[in-house]
C-alpha cells in the first residue's frame, strides 16, 4: 500500500457507515448513556439532595456512581457484542449481496477495503470514548464540591482500558471474517473463540472433577486464572489483571496484539476466493482442525451431562466422550457440505 493509501477514502468509509449505522448508532448511544449521561444526571440529583440536606442518601448516590463508571460485567459484554455485531456485518454484508467483487472491479485493493473498515471500527471507537471521556472531564472539574469517588485520571483509565479491549475484539472479529463466509459464522465464530479460554478451561475443569481426576484446588485456581488471563474481553467484566500486572505491559501487549491481527486480516482476505462467499468456511484447509475443535468442546459439555445421573467407570466415560465428539463431528461435516451445495 502507497503512503497516499493511507489516507482514508471517503467513499468507502460511507459505504461502512450504510452498512452499520444502526449498530453504531446504538453502540454510541449505550456507551454515551453509561458514562456522560450518568455522570450528569447524578450531578443534578446530588445538588437535589444537597439542597434538601439528605446526605446519607447524597452519599449513597456519588459512591453510586462508580458502579455506573466501572464498566461492569452487563456494559461490558453489551459492548463487546456491539463491536463483534459491527466487525461481522461490515464483512458479512459484502459476501452477502456479493458487493466485493464490485468494489475490486473499482480502483480498490483488497488491502484498502480492508484498511478502511478498521479505520472505520477504530475511529468509531476513539470518537465515542474520547467525547464522552472529555465531557466527564469537563463534568468533574466543574463540580469541585463533589467528592466522587473517582478522579479525572480514572475516567480517562477506563478510556483507554475500553477502547484497548474492544479495539482487539473489533479487529478478532474481522480476523475471523476473513476466514468466515456468512455474516452469522463472523459473530458466533468470533464470539466463541474470543471466550475460548475460559470456557475451555472450565469445561476441563468441570471433567477432571466429574472423574475424580483431580482434587487439587490450588490447581484449578490456576487453571481458571490462565484462562481468565487469556480471555480478552475480561477485562473490562470484572477481571483483575489490571492490578495483578503492570497495566503498562497489558496495554502494550494488547496493542501489538490488535497490529499483529490487523496484518493476518490482510494476508487471509487477500486469499479469500470470492466464489466461497456464502460457505461456512473460506478455506477448506481449516475444515478438519474446526470440525476437530467443535466435537471435542461439545464432547466435554455434553457426556458429563449425560452422565450425571450416574458415577461411570472409566472405560465407559471414554466410549460416551467418543460417541458425543464424533456426533458432533458428523453434525458439523453435515452443516458444512449443505452450505456448500445452497
Amino acid at each position: 500500500m502507497s503512503f497516499t493509501a493511507l489516507w482514508p477514502n471517503k467513499a468507502l468509509l460511507w459505504k461502512e457507515w450504510m452498512n452499520t449505522s444502526v449498530i453504531a448508532a446504538f453502540f454510541v448511544g449505550i456507551i454515551t448513556y453509561v458514562s456522560s449521561y450518568t455522570l450528569l444526571n447524578e450531578i443534578l440529583l446530588f445538588r437535589e439532595l444537597a439542597e434538601s440536606g439528605n446526605s446519607y442518601l447524597m452519599t449513597f448516590e456519588t459512591h453510586d456512581l462508580l458502579w455506573h463508571m466501572a464498566n461492569k460485567a452487563v456494559v461490558a459484554l453489551g459492548s463487546i457484542l456491539f463491536m463483534i455485531a459491527l466487525a461481522a456485518v461490515m464483512v458479512g454484508q459484502e459476501r452477502g449481496h456479493n458487493t466485493f467483487d464490485l468494489l475490486l472491479a473499482m480502483p480498490y485493493s483488497r488491502r484498502e477495503v480492508i484498511y478502511n473498515k478498521f479505520l472505520f471500527g477504530f475511529g468509531l471507537l476513539l470518537a465515542v470514548f474520547v467525547l464522552n471521556t472529555l465531557i466527564m472531564t469537563v463534568l468533574i472539574a466543574v463540580n469541585p464540591g463533589i467528592d466522587f469517588p473517582f478522579g479525572i485520571a480514572d475516567v480517562w483509565t477506563w478510556a483507554l482500558r475500553s477502547v484497548l479491549v474492544l479495539g482487539f475484539v473489533f479487529a478478532f472479529t474481522l480476523f475471523i471474517s476473513s476466514m468466515s463466509g456468512t455474516t452469522l459464522g463472523n459473530g458466533l465464530l468470533a464470539l466463541i473463540f474470543l471466550f475460548f479460554p475460559i470456557g475451555m478451561t472450565s469445561l476441563i475443569i468441570v471433567n477432571v472433577e466429574f472423574l475424580h481426576l483431580l482434587n487439587d484446588h490450588r490447581s484449578v485456581d490456576s487453571l481458571l486464572n490462565t484462562g481468565m488471563l487469556l480471555t480478552v474481553p475480561t477485562y473490562i467484566m470484572g477481571s483483575h489483571v489490571f492490578e495483578e500486572y503492570n497495566p503498562t505491559y497489558v496495554y502494550g501487549l494488547l496493542f501489538l496484539s490488535t497490529l499483529v491481527l490487523y496484518q493476518l486480516t490482510q494476508y487471509l482476505f487477500a486469499r479469500n476466493h470470492m466464489e466461497n462467499n456464502g460457505e461456512v468456511l473460506m478455506f477448506s484447509r481449516i475444515e478438519g482442525f474446526f470440525k476437530l475443535g467443535v466435537a471435542v468442546c461439545f464432547a466435554l459439555l455434553v457426556a458429563p451431562i449425560v452422565m450425571h445421573r450416574w458415577d461411570p467407570g472409566i472405560f465407559t466415560a471414554i466410549i460416551v466422550y467418543l460417541v458425543v465428539g464424533v456426533s458432533f463431528w458428523l453434525l458439523v461435516n453435515g452443516i458444512i457440505n449443505w452450505r456448500r451445495k445452497a
